[in-house]
């Protein structure tokens, strides 16, 4: 049985609808007291975001990553594996801290991180992908094409969605199956669109549906499709950037938030009240 920490890295202030959106960068720290898995590895430090992409902030890189981990014990050593749901630069970035770890990756998405749909080229970095390509096989990297059982009570499932080599770790813990689903839907509104508790503009008519994301390498049904295996598998869905996650999993287990305080999407950036 796993424990699941949560481990906040910064935010992305991204302009949204005429406003501007609090995104909240999470990783994951999985283990049973003996193995330690790194579920995504964060964003570059946020000065190199505002740089390359002109995206506010703050966070990110090495240092928060460092004071992350410590802050439940571990240093970028104590890493056995690091499964990068995808390749986009808030989730795979800083992979370099750790050279004695394998990282687990899809065959499909370092392919689609080098010739990617148009519309990602701005979302993967050279850095990272160079990073993955000359780690070396075995131990530093694992290339895989497909599902993986990884090890018991660690499933990796490959869900071509978000992008073409998309892959969601579904985690065995003492109260059930935690799916550390990233941006699969990446707040708790894509995968329960009509509920208000998950959403403040809650649809009613997509009850029973999933709302898919608009930066995609594949169309809606097969989206939609991704997320029903998902759910078909797992007990509670942990969405990447909705700040209301469970900070540790079993203690905390819930599949939809009480309500949506806490929700700080649309909240004012800090310093701007």
């Amino acid at each position: 049985m796993f424990e699941i920490y949560t481990l906040k890295l910064g935010e992305l202030y991204l302009p949204h609808g005429g406003s501007m959106l609090r995104d909240p960068v999470h990783c994951w720290l999985v283990t049973d007291g003996k193995v330690r898995v790194l579920v995504d590895s964060g964003m570059p430090d946020i000065k190199e975001v505002e740089r390359s992409l002109n995206v506010s902030g703050y966070g990110g890189g090495h240092e928060s990553l460092r004071k992350a981990l410590g802050e439940i014990g571990l240093t970028p050593d104590d890493i056995d594996y690091i499964i990068p749901t995808h390749l986009h630069f808030d989730h795979a970035c800083n992979l370099d801290l750790f050279p004695n770890a394998c990282v687990v990756v899809q065959r499909d998405e370092i392919l689609h991180a080098i010739d990617s749909v148009p519309s990602q080229r701005i979302y993967y970095r050279r850095d990272i992908i160079n990073e993955v390509v000359n780690r070396k096989r075995p131990k530093q990297v694992h290339y895989i094409d497909g599902d993986l059982l990884l090890m018991e009570g660690i499933q990796i499932l490959k869900l071509p969605s978000h992008t073409a080599g998309m892959q969601v770790p579904i985690i065995t813990t003492a109260k059930g199956k935690a799916a550390l689903v990233s941006d699969l839907g990446d707040h708790y509104r894509y995968w329960y669109p009509a509920d208000p508790r998950a959403s403040k503009k809650p649809m009613r008519f997509m009850a029973g549906s999933f709302l898919t994301g608009s930066i995609r390498s594949e169309g809606e049904f097969t989206w939609c499709a991704a997320m029903q295996r998902v759910m078909d598998n797992t007990d509670i869905v942990v969405p990447a950037h909705d700040s209301r996650i469970p900070k540790k999993m079993p203690d905390e287990w819930f599949a939809i938030p009480e309500s949506t305080d806490g929700d700080i999407g649309d909240h004012p950036i800090p310093g701007q009240e």
